[in-house]
């Protein structure tokens, strides 16, 4: 049981009643929102954009054209091979969400 506002006359009353107990004015029914779960509709497509963003982030970082030079050395082969796979990865998460709003 909750409580809530009269719209009429701003008193607290219980969720339970249908008129107010001070105006007597019939209130307007509430609308439950559905909780939104991290694993709805949206996730995959966002999740797959998500990682697409990250590894572009990354893979500019490692780039030759990037302002901040990483004093670490790393291999050719994620910038040329492991980075792009990733890329792909994503675009294919977010396609699959976008397949999943469509069906749906």
């Amino acid at each position: 049981m909750g409580v809530r506002e009269c719209p009429f006359c701003g008193k607290s009353i219980s969720d339970a009643f249908r008129d107010c107990p001070h105006c007597h004015e019939t209130l307007p029914e509430m609308r439950r929102a559905k909780a939104a779960s991290p694993s709805g509709r949206g996730g995959p497509l966002r999740r797959g954009l998500l990682y697409m963003m990250v590894v572009a982030f990354i893979y500019y970082l490692l780039s030759a054209s990037s302002p901040l030079k990483i004093p670490v050395p790393f291999a050719p082969l994620l910038t040329n091979y492991l980075l792009p796979l990733l890329f792909l990865a994503g675009l294919g998460f977010a396609l699959y969400g976008i397949f999943l709003q469509v069906k749906g």
